[in-house]
């Protein structure tokens, strides 16, 4: 009974990724060279540059996981174009892509959600694991078997398009109906219309969701700000008492020189205090007529007594 092998982890995922791009965009082999060649050599490479804690991956191991992040890197491309196409002004890259990845969670396929940031900024460029439309595909595929034969039958067109999955053939065969059938795109303007909807709504959750966590936080300042307040005031009345009760102490009965010189102190300390805090005015209190004109008949105007 085979082993099941232990699942990638993220430096893996980039050694991969990196190792697959290198060889498949090789200047010097590029597309010429088989599936199965390009694979061992990027086995090879792949297991050459492992740590050696790391588990030997076999082709097929490799086949299967770069699989899957090709198909989830495409699906959130797709999104963020989606999103994109929305024209929201003031989106910046970083709104674009938390949406996206907030769209990317719909789809059934991946409610899990997105789990390759680790490799994003080496796959996402590459055309492999972009979202490609279907007028490109079809536009790929015609160029190919057009290369081979001017009338292709249907056996040469399986044995001339290895590269080509069956799920891509299908989807051209169904595009080449009768007139009579439905055209494929209204189909396309029926799910486009679907997930601008669902974009809609979850972009609207989202904004009620940021909302109510703005109020929140408002609130959670507004009564920081109180409570901060509050011990303000109680800290400046106990001050207050403290101080009176310095001001008060009779010198006279006390009987230690340092003691009585250090209460001196404390005195004179509060006394400046008081002045000062007396000498300034309170922004809170309107100016009087006096306050502007309080030397006016006065000896600075040089002008006589009223």
């Amino acid at each position: 009974m085979s082993v099941r092998s232990a699942a990638y982890n993220m430096d893996e995922d980039i050694l991969l990724c990196r190792v697959y791009i290198e060889i498949s965009e090789d200047p010097v082999v590029g597309i010429n060279q088989t599936s199965d060649r390009l694979w061992s050599r990027i086995e090879e490479a792949f297991n050459g540059e492992r740590l050696e804690h790391w588990e030997i991956r076999t082709k097929r191991s490799m086949q299967a996981r770069l699989d899957t992040i090709q198909k989830a890197a495409r699906r959130l491309n797709a999104c963020i174009k989606q999103i994109e196409n929305m024209h929201q002004s003031g989106a910046s890259n970083e709104d674009i892509m938390f949406k996206a990845k907030v769209l990317f969670t719909k789809d059934s396929k991946f409610k899990a959600g997105w789990k390759f940031d680790h490799v994003w900024n080496i796959v996402k460029n590459f055309q492999k694991f972009k979202d490609c439309s279907t007028s490109s595909r079809r536009n790929q595929f015609v160029n190919y078997v057009s290369s081979e034969s001017e009338n292709p039958t249907p056996d040469s067109v399986g044995q001339a398009s290895p590269g080509i999955s069956s799920f891509s053939l299908n989807l051209e065969d169904s595009n080449t109906g009768s007139p009579s059938e439905r055209p494929i795109g209204v189909k396309k303007a029926k799910l486009k219309r679907k997930n601008d909807v669902n974009t809609s709504l979850t972009i609207n959750e989202m904004q009620e969701t940021n909302k109510k966590i703005a109020e929140e936080m408002k609130r959670a300042n507004d009564h920081m700000q109180t409570q901060l307040d509050m011990q303000k005031k109680r800290y400046e009345l106990k001050k207050s008492k403290e101080d009176n009760k310095t001001l008060r102490q009779d010198l006279s009965k006390i009987e230690d020189p340092n003691v009585r010189a250090f209460i001196r102190a404390q005195q004179a300390q509060i006394m400046k205090e008081k002045a000062q805090n007396e000498s300034q005015p309170d922004p809170s209190t309107p100016a009087t007529f006096s306050d502007y004109f309080n030397n006016l008949g006065g000896s600075g105007a040089n002008l006589p007594y009223y």
